[in-house]
């Protein structure tokens, strides 16, 4: 299996129930922030994040924060989700995210990762036998605007080679 290719796909973070964490297997899950739970480069939430945070806590469901943002950035962010977190995680290198289904406790097998990047979320995930789904990116990065337009337009020919539905969610 190729390790970019997500095993699920949501347009939403907020389009993952705890209903369907349970089907897919999934005992814990991790989330990255920029362009999957928070707005890219802030500390705004997206719009019912904290409420979808909620539903998930209230489901038993553990969840964690694995990021490649530096560490007072997501420090915050967490005491605002009330979750613990992973920074500086170097996706899609998959020992954080291996790291992180171990501070939960849960075999890494039953631990998904939610991320809206293909070639680091997925790719980590995947590399360590973690359940990974990709919520498609909602906004265009802000800073290194460039890097991310070209990562974005490889992940775009990715999905197009893969059979793999590349949608835009973001308007310019």
């Amino acid at each position: 299996m190729e390790k970019s290719i997500p095993k699920y796909i949501f347009d939403k973070v907020t389009d993952v129930t705890p209903e369907k964490l349970r089907k897919m297997g999934v005992a814990a899950i991790g989330i990255d922030l920029d362009n999957t739970t928070v707005y890219d480069c802030t500390f705004r939430p997206r719009e019912g994040v904290l409420e979808w945070l909620g539903s998930i806590k209230r489901s038993g469901i553990p969840i964690i924060i694995i990021t490649n943002t530096y560490k007072i950035r997501a420090k915050i962010i967490a005491k605002k989700f009330g979750v613990p977190f992973v920074a500086l995680s170097k996706k899609p290198d998959p020992k954080n995210v291996i790291r992180a289904a171990e501070k939960l406790q849960v075999p890494i097998e039953s631990f998904a990762l939610l991320g809206d990047q293909l070639f680091a979320d997925v790719e980590a995930a995947n590399s360590c036998g973690a359940i990974s789904i990709w919520i498609r990116p909602f906004m265009r990065e802000i800073i290194f605007g460039r890097h991310f337009a070209r990562i974005r337009e490889s992940e775009k020919e990715y999905c197009e080679k893969h059979g793999i539905e590349y949608k835009e969610l973001f308007r310019d």
